[in-house]
Parts: C-alpha cells; structure tokens; sequence
C-alpha cells in the first residue's frame, strides 16, 4: 500500500498559488489590480445599498399615515350606507323648537337616491324641511332596502319637521317627481334647506 504524502489541505488557510513570471521584464513583479474582485464587491454592495434605501423611502411613503380619504358620493356601493354625517356640537344658541337655529344639513346628490340604504338602531332626532324653492315638495323616506316610502307635502315657504333617526336617508322630490336633493339625517336635529 503507498502512502499519500501530500499534506491536507486547510479549508481556512488555501495554499498559495504560483504565477509564472518569466515573461516579465527583470526588476518588475506583478501588483495587484484595483479593477480587480474587491472593486466589484464593493459596487456591488454600494448598489444594493442604493436599491435598499430606495425601496425603505418608498415603503415609509406607502405606509405614513395620512389624512382619511373622504369617497365620493359616487363611490358608495349600492348595497352600503355611509355613516351619518357628524353635527356640529350644539351650541347654545340652538333651540330644540326653532328650526332656524338648526344646523344646516348637506344636500347629498340627487342621483345617489336609488342607490342609499336607510341604517337601523339610530338615534331618535329630526329634520326639518324648509321649502325656499316656488314649488310643492315631495318627501320620501328611504327604507333600508332602499324603497322610497312618500310621507309628507311641504309647500312653498313652508316648513316641515320629521322625526326620524339618525342615518336615516329622506329624498326631496319636485311635482314631476325629479329628485331635488338627498339628505341624511344626524344624531342631532338639522335643517334640510330645499330650493
């Protein structure tokens, strides 16, 4: 049996490689590149810290909170039933029996009424509907499967008060019956202007 003579190899420590250097000229030696591994090493790393910072600005951007995004009217699905729209607090110049120190309530597009829900559970409150316009106005509540239910006549110059709940849609309609505006009624009485 014949013995290998050849030392092991450390996997930590490799042995050193020769270079023939005969075909250079006396007095010269090779130098190591500096285009060599190390500078690509280091735009590799340089490059990837780029990529990674790039993408931590973008990921902060995505992901800092802003402002809540208020959908368009537009948006609401058929199906669903926006919140009802904050009161202002009542001050007190409100009275509960004057519908002229009520809040004005916003007049929701007149096309989203075949689209709204009435909600359940709100609380008790009331609208009242003053007539500005020259014409007789149709009122009609809106059930929550979206049924129009007519419920009262206002005429001109003249003002009605619902009670109602809050959440609660009601739809304001011409003598053709041409939907004038929609408006949803708040957990504190408001006024529906129609004009």
């Amino acid at each position: 049996m014949e013995e290998d003579l050849t030392p092991p190899v450390d996997p930590y420590d490799p042995p050193l490689v020769e270079v023939d250097t005969s075909h250079l000229p006396a007095g010269e030696h090779l130098e190591p590149s500096p285009e060599g591994g190390n500078r690509r090493l280091a735009l590799v790393v340089i490059a990837l810290a780029a990529v990674l910072g790039i993408g931590g600005v973008v990921l902060l951007v995505q992901l800092w909170p802003s402002g809540a995004a208020t959908p368009s009217a537009a948006a609401i699905p058929a199906a669903a039933s926006p919140a009802p729209e904050a009161s202002p607090a009542p001050s007190a110049s409100v009275d509960p029996d004057d519908v002229g120190t009520w809040p004005d309530l916003r007049a929701l597009p007149a096309d989203l009424g075949s689209s709204l829900r009435s909600v359940e559970d709100g609380a008790d409150t009331r609208i009242g509907f003053v007539n500005d316009g020259d014409e007789t106005v149709t009122l009609s509540w809106i059930d929550d499967e979206g049924e129009q239910s007519p419920y009262a006549s206002v005429e001109p110059g003249q003002t009605y008060v619902q009670k109602t709940f809050a959440g609660h849609f009601w739809v304001a309609s011409g003598p053709d019956e041409t939907v004038i505006a929609v408006f949803q009624a708040t957990d504190q009485p408001g006024r529906a202007l129609l004009r």
